[in-house]
């Protein structure tokens, strides 16, 4: 039991140094506050954060072949005019393509290539229809009985082609985020390669004149596609 009196009261003050070091450290606790444990508390371990789970990347955009103007994607290798304009990836499109306008149009046509996987897709006629259904004929018609459709292969791989002139539904719409935009006078051209990884969607839209130049090089592109390697 420890009978020390606090050290302001204490004879003690008079002892030597070395000795009021060592008694006033069992007696700090008698004098501190209502006789309470003042020991520190142990330090708690640090929180680390931890590394967030790696992002399922995007699927990887065509890589050029250097000096060959060849482009590969999903095992298929296709060669770009050199008059379109390489746009690169965005969100779901792995490529895009620019044309500049054509006298008498005043906006350019584009070229957007999808690759969803091996398995996926939705398959080739689910995709040409819903492209179909991007388009409204001038006379209310029914867009899928105007379209016009054709099949081609292109180094044994199945190849599917729809195209279709009216007013182009422009935009992502309510469910993609986006407002829809009326573009008339519009041609849509939609390609579809069945490679070896799966399925390729070359899909061309833009004023009438400007789409069907640019429509001029895409098909000749897509049947001389091959398969890479």
């Amino acid at each position: 039991m420890n009978n020390t009196r606090c050290l302001s009261g204490s004879p003690l003050r008079r002892a030597p140094l070395f000795a009021l070091v060592i008694l006033a450290l069992p007696t700090l606790s008698a004098c501190g506050g209502g006789g309470q444990d003042n020991k520190a508390a142990p330090p708690q371990a640090s929180q680390q954060a931890q590394p967030a789970p790696a992002a399922t990347p995007a699927t990887a955009a065509p890589a050029m072949q250097p000096g060959t103007g060849q482009a590969v994607l999903a095992g298929v290798s296709y060669a770009p005019p050199a008059a379109w304009q390489d746009l690169g990836p965005s969100n779901m499109r792995v490529a895009q393509y620019r044309l500049p306008p054509v006298e008498g149009d005043s906006a350019p046509a584009e070229v957007n290539v999808f690759y969803f996987g091996p398995a996926s897709g939705g398959g080739v006629d689910a995709n040409l229809q819903r492209w179909i259904g991007q388009m409204v004929l001038p006379s209310g018609g029914d867009p899928a009985s105007a379209a016009q459709r054709s099949t081609f292969a292109a180094d044994g791989m199945p190849g599917h082609i729809v195209t279709l002139d009216g007013t182009y539904k422009s935009g992502g719409g309510p469910m993609m985020g986006g407002e829809t935009k009326m573009l008339e006078g519009y041609r849509l051209v939609g390609v579809v390669l069945e490679g070896p990884e799966g399925s390729l969607f070359f899909k061309l839209t833009g004023p009438v004149a400007t789409a069907k130049a640019m429509e001029a090089q895409l098909v000749p592109m897509m049947q001389g596609a091959k398969k890479a390697g």
